[in-house]
């Protein structure tokens, strides 16, 4: 994000150290890598938060619950259908499935301490429908079932904001602040993922899981093809998320979407100065 310390971007991160503190196992670190948080997500939410009147210290409660669970998800992700039949691969596995129970359990107590019961039920019920998405994007993607670029993003949309959108179903106060929400989180969360894939195309010239499989599947379709149609992608959401940033208040919510979507047109510029230098 930018490196300018605004209050906003101070407390979101804040958040993020608490996250990580109420989930340090050093046992389980020694064995698992821990997935890294989207700080844009964490501070979209907290600033959604905040414009509904919520104070700083109960928006900083459900943002610190949503992370956590969000953890757990990202960490069980990470569990591989086949792995190396070692000793080692083995308890690596299962350490990574009992890390992401562990951290989706914390949320609970967290949230059972402050008394925001409501906010238990809403992660609880957005758990299991990520949960579905990941099995439905699973299956399409192994039987090469997926229909069309709007069917995969729905999918992936749900698996990466389904918390947040979900905390924004509950809290919004009217419906055109429910969709522009839900909207800024699914268009930055698209960013974020079709970056990565270009970054991962571009530095290890393969294909990773994800939108660039789903394109390689396309009959015809050649690396070159996909390597252009996931930058199209990029390029098409970053002006969508520059158009909404336009359109939030107050101006400290409108500078830090400004922020987020400079930090990912930065990560655009420097693909394509790598790609035009080699």
């Amino acid at each position: 994000m930018s490196k300018e310390h605004t209050p906003t971007v101070d407390v979101v991160r804040s958040i993020i150290e608490q996250i990580y503190k109420r989930t340090t196992q050093s046992y389980v670190e020694k064995y698992v890598d821990v997935p890294s948080i989207s700080e844009s997500r964490l501070a979209l939410l907290y600033l959604f938060l905040l414009e509904q009147g919520m104070t700083k210290e109960r928006a900083s409660v459900l943002c610190t619950a949503t992370g956590l669970v969000q953890l757990g998800l990202d960490m069980h992700e990470q569990v591989k259908n086949t792995y190396e039949q070692t000793e080692v691969a083995e308890r690596n596995r299962q350490l990574t499935v009992l890390a992401g129970d562990y951290y989706s359990a914390r949320y609970y107590q967290l949230l059972a301490e402050s008394g925001e019961i409501k906010a238990v039920e809403v992660l609880s019920g957005a758990v299991q429908r990520v949960n579905e998405a990941k099995m439905k994007l699973y299956v399409a993607g192994r039987d090469g079932k997926l229909s069309s670029d709007e069917e995969y993003w729905e999918l992936r949309n749900t698996i990466d904001t389904g918390l947040y959108v979900a905390m924004v179903e509950e809290y919004a106060e009217r419906e055109e602040i429910r969709r522009f929400w839900i909207h800024l989180l699914k268009d930055t969360a698209t960013v974020e993922s079709v970056i990565g894939e270009w970054e991962h195309l571009k530095w290890q010239e393969q294909i990773p899981l994800g939108f660039s499989k789903f394109l390689l599947q396309k009959p015809g379709a050649t690396f070159a093809q996909v390597l252009s149609g996931v930058e199209t992608k990029a390029l098409e959401m970053i002006g969508l998320c520059e158009q909404m940033a336009r359109n939030l208040h107050p101006a400290e919510a409108q500078n830090m979407l400004a922020a987020i979507t400079a930090r990912y047109s930065h990560r655009v510029s420097r693909l394509k100065r790598v790609i035009e230098e080699m």
